[in-house]
């Protein structure tokens, strides 16, 4: 087969399968589905900057192929969720492994909206970039956009070219690769209330099931997300669901909750 690195995209998935396994579904043409193959010489323990430099480099794409305003219009939602500043999810990012050296970065994006569930109803809280609503303005012409599709695969394939050489000459080192710096300037998560549900062995640890609030400070050297706990003390998170929260006592909290976990389920 062919030897990284190299991308595959997609105009419709029907199987598709985001992080925990979550499976969807996207229509033809309504988004864009890129996976790009790196071989990487990095050892396997200091790979956890890879899917954080995933996501910069997906905001440098909407950047150069869509126009987007990084932090105005586009962000990341640690650790790698596309997502507006009000809180809209734009798209998603999976990172996993294949074999002794080789990562497969899968993106998801919504370029068509309202982005719509099976049973025909909108997904509360989602992001596209055409169509009413969207993020950038209404274009004549062909509806489907497919210059904007081609712009931003392009500008996807350079932009995780880019990044990853930069973490690839630093041996994985997000400090020394300048990783660290242009991610806090982008993260939207960074000083918000946020509620975590562990994962992994961090999870399992604190038996499986508990979750925790707390204030969201910064990102640590290893690209963990390390929260001031609401009991006192810190805690760095490596693998988990983090929820956005509106600060307490602020009206319609409940519901901004509910919308989060629906997003972290739709299409993309």
């Amino acid at each position: 087969g062919e030897r990284p690195p190299f991308a595959v995209t997609a105009r419709q998935q029907t199987a598709g399968r985001g992080r925990l396994g979550r499976p969807f579904a996207s229509p033809d043409g309504a988004s864009l589905s890129f996976t790009y193959a790196h071989r990487t010489a990095v050892a396997p323990a200091r790979r956890g900057w890879i899917p954080l430099a995933a996501g910069l480099a997906a905001v440098t794409a909407l950047s150069r192929g869509a126009g987007l305003v990084t932090g105005e219009q586009i962000g990341l939602k640690w650790p790698n969720d596309l997502h507006t500043p009000e809180g809209r999810k734009l798209g998603g990012i999976l990172v996993e492994g294949r074999g002794a050296d080789v990562v497969l970065v899968g993106i998801g994006m919504n370029l068509h909206g309202p982005v719509e569930q099976l049973d025909g109803s909108c997904v509360p809280g989602a992001a596209w970039l055409r169509g009413t609503g969207g993020l950038l303005p209404a274009r004549d012409g062909d509806p489907t956009d497919e210059a904007l599709r081609e712009r931003l695969e392009t500008a996807l394939a350079t932009a995780l070219t880019e990044e990853l050489a930069r973490l690839e000459s630093a041996g994985g080192d997000g400090e020394r690769a300048g990783t660290r710096h242009r991610y806090a300037m982008t993260c939207l998560t960074l000083g918000r209330r946020v509620r975590v549900e562990p994962l992994g062995e961090q999870g399992a640890a604190e038996g499986g099931s508990r979750s925790w609030s707390g204030v969201s400070r910064t990102i640590d050297g290893h690209g963990r997300l390390v929260v001031d706990l609401d009991g006192g003390g810190q805690q760095a998170v490596d693998v988990g669901d983090v929820r956005h929260l509106r600060p307490e006592g602020t009206a319609g909290a409940t519901a901004d909750e509910a919308r989060d976990i629906e997003q972290e389920e739709h299409v993309t």
